[in-house]
């Protein structure tokens, strides 16, 4: 630690811990002419004066000299090479001082209290990144704040109402309160309203915060602060609400804002200009600080600790890629469909959002009972993606019911998928409550490739991509051995789609007539010859509703939608099973 004479233009290195003398520390904000080190093993005290910077150095000496200190230390006076040393310690130098002066350079000194207040409420100081940790990091009545022209107005304990509300930081922690106790979210969301200079300095502001150790690379830009939230995943892995960012809303609203599902069981499908279908998507942790905003009220559940240790699974979540981890959640029973956004080509898709449940919950909940839900949007690859909104519940023990269903999910930012010509993409595959879909099946000998989650089926190229593609089996559900197939061709003539429902009897091995309908045995094969229920679906655009009193209803549209503006297409189709489409 390199420290400033208090009485004498020089500087003393103290290597060993034990060495350090008793010291005052300066807490401030940079200008544009600050001495540093590099001025002062280069410029003359003289020439050292004439900055702009150097006058508060000089009346911070003279204070502690006032204060009986033979040493003080400032910011500006670490090296380049010493840099990474420097920031990994100074929660600990600011700790460890005698005493805190903080300078308001931009507060002038008034005996009115409510003037004063006032004018601390607009200073720039509250407003910086590296100021956060230098004003929790000193015992409360070691922190000294001064006006602009070094007049004292008191300490962090006589402000403590004021800084508060300034800062959003509990009571408690200005008073002296262990940081552990805080949780992930809390922390951030001190910071989330303060700025830095330097990009990386929104993560390194906060590593003595965290108590977390790691180099500086500047010139990796946001990319620090994702590493700052994995540091943070390994030190402290039951603590989700690190995981808890984001715009928070009651369960209540959040399927106005993840959905309109008016839009959604109708024959007109839903269109991308719809307001609900802006959904972004990302990976587990956050940006910035920012977006913990609203988070300061979210703190660790007790059950955090019991989930992992009835688990199979570590409670540190595994990296599979860039801001891509697997890790172990609760998932929540109910789920919700979202409208998801294709870029290319322009539609709004109907996707599953899943529920996790985080393992946290809300401060000014006394019983405990509120939960923390993560929407999970199906993102491709086994891979699930968060929107920016989160959820609250405030029902009895959400979390003591959540251990029995747990699950390891993969949680990546969203994959922009590059379609070709020839794809088939289900804008909506839909099936009502008195109708199950229990799988699917490629053609054998197929070249398409179906990723269900997403409703994308590949195609393999024009050269290979005629003939049968799919097939889909749904289950009536009042009934448990009848149901349909729905199977999907590709004609070489056009690349026209051809669609055949067929009735399926899941139960004995003999097909069945009844009530006009031929019912096929599954594992028999249905003859796909069949043309009871066939369609060959006209260019560019067609529909079909099949009709039939003892079978759902099913109504698909398929529309041939162009891309990148050329001869290239890919084919959107719209099936919904079930559903009385009558009046829409």
């Amino acid at each position: 630690m390199r420290l400033l004479h208090a009485s004498e233009w020089r500087m003393a290195d103290f290597i060993s811990d034990d060495a350090i003398p008793p010291y005052a520390i300066l807490s401030h904000t940079w200008g544009l002419d600050e001495v540093t080190y590099h001025d002062w093993r280069n410029l003359s005290i003289s020439e050292a004066k004439l900055k702009a910077g150097c006058a508060k150095i000089l009346a911070f000496r003279e204070q502690g000299v006032r204060d009986g200190l033979e040493w003080v230390w400032v910011d500006t006076y670490s090296s380049s090479a010493e840099l990474t040393e420097a920031i990994n310690s100074m929660f600990r130098w600011y700790t460890n001082a005698d005493v805190c002066h903080v300078l308001l350079s931009d507060v002038e000194a008034t005996s009115d209290r409510v003037v004063l207040e006032d004018r601390m409420a607009k200073s720039r100081w509250f407003t910086r990144g590296w100021t956060l940790q230098e004003l929790l990091a000193p015992p409360p009545e070691k922190l000294i704040f001064y006006s602009s022209d070094w007049t004292r107005l008191g300490s962090k304990t006589d402000f403590v109402d004021i800084v508060s509300s300034i800062t959003r930081i509990n009571k408690q922690y200005l008073q002296g309160q262990d940081l552990r106790h805080a949780s992930v979210a809390q922390k951030m969301s001190w910071a989330a309203l303060r700025q830095t200079s330097r990009l990386e300095d929104v993560a390194y502001c906060l590593l003595g915060l965290f108590d977390i150790n790691m180099p500086m690379i500047y010139g990796e830009g946001s990319r620090a602060f994702i590493r700052l939230q994995e540091a943070i995943m390994t030190s402290t892995p039951d603590d989700h609400s690190l995981f808890a960012w984001g715009t928070i809303l009651d369960e209540a609203d959040i399927a106005s804002k993840v959905t309109n599902n008016s839009v959604l069981f109708q024959k007109e499908p839903p269109r991308p200009d719809s307001a609900s279908c802006e959904l972004e998507l990302f990976g587990l942790l956050a940006a910035s600080p920012k977006d913990f905003e609203h988070s300061g009220n979210i703190i660790v559940s007790q059950e955090a600790a019991r989930f992992y240790k009835s688990s199979d699974n570590p409670s540190v979540p595994t990296k599979i890629g860039r801001n891509a981890f697997r890790l172990d959640l609760p998932m929540w029973d109910q789920k919700m469909l979202a409208l998801y956004h294709w870029k290319e080509p322009n539609i709004a898709q109907s996707r599953v959002l899943a529920y996790a449940a985080l393992l946290c919950h809300f401060e000014d909940d006394p019983s405990s009972a509120s939960s923390v839900i993560l929407p999970l949007l199906s993102n491709g690859g086994w891979t699930m993606s968060r929107p920016r909104t989160l959820c609250y519940r405030r029902r009895q023990q959400i979390i003591l019911l959540a251990v029995s269903r747990k699950k390891t999910v993969s949680i990546a930012p969203e994959i922009q998928i590059n379609v070709r010509s020839g794809d088939i993409i289900f804008r909506r595959l839909l099936c009502a409550s008195t109708v199950q879909m229990v799988d699917y099946h490629m053609a054998a000998g197929s070249w398409y490739d179906f990723d269900s989650d997403i409703g994308l089926l590949s195609s393999p190229g024009s050269q290979h991509r005629h003939d049968r593609i799919l097939r889909l089996n749904c289950k009536i559900s009042d009934q448990d051995d009848r149901g349909i197939s729905i199977v999907f061709h590709r004609l070489s003539t056009d690349d026209q789609m051809f669609i055949q429902v067929i009735p399926v009897n899941f139960s004995g091995q003999e097909r069945i007539e009844s009530d006009d309908i031929t019912w096929y045995h599954q594992s028999a094969g249905a003859p796909e010859e069949t043309s009871m229920f066939s369609h060959s679906m006209a260019l560019p655009f067609d529909e079909w509703h099949v009709k039939k009193s003892s079978m759902p209803d099913v109504y698909l549209r398929a529309e041939r939608v162009s891309i990148d503006g050329g001869d290239l297409f890919v084919d959107v189709l719209d099936l919904l099973i079930g559903f009385n489409l009558d009046s829409s």
